[in-house]
């Protein structure tokens, strides 16, 4: 179907400053619009809830047909989301092509599923349309991908594609929603080299528009930050590091939230069908990128819409973005964002479904990126379908407890002088698997919004710093704690663990308090996990009494120890990248129920544990055998050398980087990984001018230097004895690794065949 469309007849470019206020000092986070507390809602599942996967448009140029739907709703996925590719539906402007579109609104509503068009501005096949022309420039001047932001005729371009189509659909039986993107996919100022914003567009929207509307005269600017210019078109369009930054990163974060408000409020004009927003990238993203999690969580409780967690498999992400949706009375789906190592994807999607729990009860479901027949399909989409039953289950909240860290993100505002957002996402995630608790996220912005008040918490553990609203929590007599191990004087977790980084526990608790649905997830993609849970109801903010365990996939009562203080120990066995669901029932277990002797099962683990090249098992891992990418500094090479089997580090030639190392990943339920004091053995071939240092995970430093070893230039296989004090693996190292061997000469490959590591 052709159709036409008259430039202009929508008007969506309303360049008003009103639609969020920038505080004129950029050295500040931006004030926000008071907002009444949010209301939460009971999750429970629905047509509504969002069990989906994500679909290229077509099939290499074919329609998806009915038999793809029909295969999806048997699986239980109800809808499938396809990736828009501006320039088939628009090949010119102004003319639509919706043909191929209506055709799969029609097959997908035959079989009952709902299609979600993903309305991509760029950087997906497709996008932008052929006739874009002006596109962003990066801090670092090089030219973008993206569409420029601020030429306010290609805007209105977009814009007129977004309602253009959505108005075509809006009524077809098929039609699911639709998600609303702008910039380059979902991560907004993202561009291959630097961050985008720096178009002559974007200067020129900066100098004109939002300065003056923004500071309302140079003087007042020049006051705010100490200048002396006579004109805004003096003022410069700062990059990151140089005077002034500040300012501008101050305008590319308003420009994400205004556009994607005007954007959204245009698309509800036509629908009250669902509308969703991509969060593609990290905590730490949010200067470069604009992604501030605030912004979308906004503007979905403005709208109605749904935030959908790009990289849930990230924990740190999810337990920030399930304390905003429940701060924000705001629905958040989950994506999971594949690694490029295709030996991690079975932990990594049993990670990410695991974290679901994490959302209620604001959960609006799971989404399966991509079902395109690649690796990650073939291996993570059973997985996805097999425990959709499971989470589709799911009714009451995640247990938080009065209990919280705080991220300061005013450095996505234009504070310079702001809190570091690197290495948080890590730090939380980090923290939540030493002490599985329903610890709140709150952010800078959450304050300001009036979602959440610190005054809810008993105590505070800044993660990037303390600003003025810390400052303030402290002076009214909140506690500011200095060590996440001082959580749990104030909040008691729900769940004990005997070991890290392999096992995690997360729960939700019905509304009556009585009960609660436990997912146990074993997420190491390389050790199984042999151990035992222990579950505290207070934890779980159950009511008092005696509660048992029940296995929900089998319905058999496990052996399990009710301790002195009413808590559950449970013995576990799991194989690596494992899934399990428990429930924990009010009263004691049926009779007969076996007791374990030794519960919690402390001294449990190996005491010596080896890697050797070329065989599996054995307690150490070699990481990144096999792996080629360019850059990195740990891939290793299976090689024979010397009559042995062995693994060689990459030169510097190879890789492209000066460092060579060789990572090593320690089995989490060995007494090696508890130890402080270890001997380690590493049999490595000896030539003359290289050698290595054991760097190893210790409190404070991942990458604490140890003995350093230097070959002796016999070339012969030799084993060499250190000591390694003061270790804490905490997998906190470069690839999740808990030691390395740092290469003394990159120019020249390190030769290793096998690493012992023994209490003591």
């Amino acid at each position: 179907m052709l159709r036409t469309v008259r430039r202009g007849a929508i008007s969506l470019l309303c360049c008003a400053i009103a639609t969020v206020l920038v505080n004129a000092n950029a050295n500040a986070a931006a004030p926000h619009p008071q907002a009444k507390p949010a209301k939460q809602t009971k999750h429970a599942d629905s047509p509504s809830t969002y069990w989906a996967t994500q679909f290229q448009f077509d099939n290499n140029g074919t329609p998806w047909t009915t038999a793809t739907f029909a295969e999806l709703k048997s699986k239980g996925v109800n809808r499938a989301e396809i990736n828009m590719p501006w320039s088939k539906i628009e090949p010119t402007r102004g003319t639509f092509d919706f043909s191929e579109l209506d055709q799969e609104l029609a097959a997908a509503a035959a079989e009952g599923v709902k299609l979600v068009p993903i309305f991509w501005s760029s950087g997906w096949r497709g996008s932008p349309a052929p006739w874009i022309t002006d596109f962003e420039v990066t801090n670092t001047g090089a030219k973008g991908v993206a569409p420029a932001w601020w030429n306010l005729t290609q805007q209105q371009d977009y814009f007129t594609y977004v309602t253009s189509t959505l108005t075509h659909i809006a009524k077809s039986a098929g039609f699911g929603g639709a998600f609303m993107d702008y910039g380059h996919t979902d991560a907004q100022w993202l561009e291959s080299s630097g961050s985008g914003g720096w178009a002559p567009a974007d200067i020129a929207y900066f100098r004109t528009t939002w300065l003056p509307r923004t500071y309302g005269t140079v003087a007042t600017f020049n006051a705010k930050n100490g200048t002396a210019y006579t004109s805004f078109d003096q003022v410069p369009a700062a990059v990151p590091g140089a005077p002034l930054a500040g300012v501008y990163q101050a305008f590319r974060q308003w420009s994400v939230q205004d556009t994607y408000d005007r954007l959204t409020a245009a698309a509800r004009k036509i629908t009250s069908a669902p509308l969703y927003y991509y969060f593609g990238g990290h905590i730490s993203n949010a200067p470069q990128l604009g992604n501030l999690p605030d912004v979308f969580f906004t503007l979905a409780r403005k709208y109605n819409a749904t935030v959908v967690e790009d990289a849930a498999n990230s924990n740190g992400l999810s337990l920030l973005f399930g304390s905003l949706g429940r701060a924000y009375g705001v629905k958040v789906a989950q994506e999971w964002t594949v690694t490029a190592d295709d030996s991690l994807l079975p932990s990594e999607a049993t990670l990410w479904l695991s974290d679901y729990g994490m959302t209620l009860p604001t959960g609006g479901g799971e989404d399966f990126f991509i079902h395109d027949g690649t690796s990650k399909d073939v291996v993570g989409f059973p997985i996805f379908t097999s425990w959709l039953p499971v989470l589709q289950k799911l009714s009451g909240s995640y247990p938080t407890q009065p209990v919280a860290v705080y991220i300061d993100y005013s450095q996505a505002r234009g504070n310079t002088g702001g809190g570091s957002l690197s290495g948080i996402e890590n730090n939380i995630g980090s923290l939540w698997s030493g002490y599985q608790a329903g610890f709140a996220v709150v952010t800078s912005e959450e304050i300001a919004n009036h979602a959440d008040s610190l005054s809810n918490y008993r105590a505070v553990l800044p993660m990037n710093g303390v600003d003025a609203n810390l400052t303030a929590y402290q002076k009214g007599g909140g506690k500011l704690l200095t060590s996440g191990s001082q959580l749990s004087g104030y909040a008691p977790a729900y769940a004990d663990l005997t070991s890290q980084h392999e096992l995690q526990v997360v729960p939700v608790t019905a509304a009556d308090h009585r009960s609660a649905s436990l997912t146990v997830a074993e997420v190491n993609p390389s050790f199984g996990f042999t151990g035992s849970v222990t579950l505290h109801p207070n934890g779980l903010n159950l009511v008092a009494g005696r509660y048992h365990v029940v296995d929900a996939l089998t319905g058999k009562v496990p052996a399990q120890a009710v301790l002195a203080d009413g808590s559950i120990c449970v013995p576990v066995t799991m194989g690596s990248a494992k899934l399990d669901q428990w429930s924990l029932l009010a009263g004691a277990a049926p009779a007969g129920t076996p007791v374990p002797a030794n519960c919690p099962a402390t001294g449990a683990g190996a005491t010596s544990i080896t890697g050797t090249a070329g065989q599996t098992g054995g307690g150490v891992k070699f990481l990144s055998v096999g792996s080629t990418g360019q850059g990195a500094d740990g891939n290793l090479t299976a090689v024979t050398q010397g009559g042995r089997s062995a693994y060689a580090t990459w030169t510097r030639s190879q890789s492209g980087v000066n460092p060579a190392n060789m990572y090593l990943q320690v089995d989490p339920s060995s007494q090696v990984a508890k130890a402080s004091t270890v001997t380690a053995n590493i049999t490595y071939w000896s030539v003359a001018g290289q050698g290595f240092q054991v760097q190893y995970d210790a409190p404070g430093n991942a990458y604490l230097g140890g003995p350093t070893v230097a070959g002796s230039g016999t070339g012969s296989w030799q084993t060499a004895t250190v000591t390694l004090t003061g270790a804490q693996f905490n997998e906190l190292q470069n690839l999740s690794a808990d030691l390395r061997l740092s290469v003394t000469d990159p120019t020249t490959p390190l030769y290793v065949s096998s690493v012992t590591l023994a209490v003591g």
